[in-house]
């Protein structure tokens, strides 16, 4: 068999009698939507479906098809059998209308009236007829409406199907939560699910895919839903399954924005589980460009032991750490949000350092240095202050240095004029 061309401009062979009998009868039939009976039943709006293609009228025998719904895609050499190329064309072609015809359909029906369209066998035809394209429909930008239709009108009955619909296919619902128009859809579905088993079969569903969708802008947007719809009780196994997996997801771009969403809705044991996998990792995470953001958060909370156990973590390296574009904000927020005592060791293992000159010459230590001037007190920030004076010849011109020389100077004023 010959490699099927395009062949729009040559005439298709004459179909055998047997096959053109087929065709004939098959374009004599009358052709009715999915929903033809309920719109005629129901609604005026019959005069939507009189162009529409069932994909009941498609799906009979393959050279029927061939020769009423395709037939650019059969050339003038296949004669009546469907070399592969044909047949995967067709395919394509085949799924892509049918779900076209589904859409067009369904947006229709679900113009009803609410109280129409929540009667039970007004629903059973919808689902019956959508149980396969339900997911796809609701990464439809055109019927978000029509979904929110559905839901409103639907019953606890109703909603726990749509629920099992969704959730059956762990890739489906994978792929709607990380898409732009069916996550929001699916917050919307979360909005109305009512009963512990519809609230416990979405927590584990989500569970399952939950480090996925922690990396995924959408995604991150579906998880935080239903942190906020749902009670800690539930949610605690969708921040144990973070906290099991909290460096890959704080070093994501948007994991790190996930996690700390995390970090806010949290309760006890699972508060306390992913704080303690955050600090385990302080070291690895301080210097990441998105994990620092987890860092600052929890030194943020200002938790009793947390920040000193970080400081356990980091001690020894502050120096490397405060010119450092990342991990400075790190120890800039240990030094604000620290107990005092805390702060002071961060601050003299700074002072002294071989390197202090070079750290307030820097375009991010100058900042941890300023940072350190505003949280100390005492004999503390004079010994600070004073080997910053001592450095002013260095300082003085300098574009960062000059900063600090300024912060201190102002300091001082303030003082005196308070005396």
């Amino acid at each position: 068999m010959e490699k099927c061309v395009s062949a729009s401009s040559s005439p298709y062979p004459s179909p055998p009698p047997e096959i053109k009998h087929v065709v004939d009868s098959a374009e004599s039939t009358p052709k009715e939507g999915f929903f033809s009976p309920l719109i005629q039943s129901h609604t005026n709006l019959d005069s939507l479906w009189k162009n529409s293609i069932s994909v009941d009228a498609l799906s009979c025998s393959m050279a029927r098809l061939c020769f009423t719904a395709t037939p650019p895609l059969i050339s003038p050499n296949c004669s009546t059998a469907l070399c592969c190329h044909c047949s995967a064309q067709f395919l394509q072609h085949h799924t892509s209308s049918a779900l076209q015809d589904v859409k067009a359909q369904f947006i229709s029906v679900t113009q009803m009236p609410r109280q129409q369209l929540g009667k039970p066998d007004v629903m059973e035809k919808i689902f019956s007829q959508l149980k396969d394209h339900f997911c796809d429909l609701m990464m439809d930008q055109h019927c978000d409406l029509s979904i929110l239709a559905i839901l409103q009108a639907s019953s606890v009955h109703h909603i726990t199907r749509i629920l099992h619909l969704v959730i059956q296919n762990q890739h489906k619902l994978k792929e709607l939560c990380m898409h732009n128009h069916g996550s929001l859809v699916f917050q919307k579905l979360l909005e109305h699910l009512k009963t512990p088993d519809q609230i416990s079969a979405v927590i584990f569903a989500v569970k399952r895919i939950c480090v996925r969708l922690s990396k995924n802008i959408n995604g991150g947007h579906v998880i935080n839903h239903c942190l906020k719809l749902f009670s800690p009780a539930l949610t605690t196994f969708i921040i144990d399954e973070v906290a099991e997996n909290c460096v890959e997801i704080a070093t994501d771009k948007s994991g790190c924005s996930t996690l700390q969403k995390c970090l806010h809705h949290a309760k006890d044991n699972s508060m306390k589980r992913l704080i303690q996998e955050i600090v385990s990792h302080a070291s690895l995470l301080t210097e990441h460009p998105f994990g620092n953001y987890a860092v600052q958060y929890v030194a943020k909370m200002k938790i009793p032991g947390v920040n000193a156990e970080i400081m356990l973590q980091l001690k020894g390296r502050y120096a490397q750490l405060s010119m450092n574009k990342h991990a400075s904000n790190v120890v800039e927020h240990l030094l604000e949000f620290s107990e005092e005592k805390d702060a002071a060791d961060i601050i003299q293992e700074l002072m002294y350092t071989q390197n202090f000159l070079r750290i307030i010459q820097d375009p991010y230590g100058n900042y941890v240095v300023q940072r350190a001037l505003q949280n100390c007190k005492g004999n503390v920030y004079k010994m600070l202050s004073t080997i910053i004076l001592l450095n002013y010849p260095y300082l003085h011109t300098h574009p960062y240095g000059k900063r600090v020389l300024t912060f201190v100077q102002r300091r001082k004023n303030y003082e005196q004029r308070h005396i």
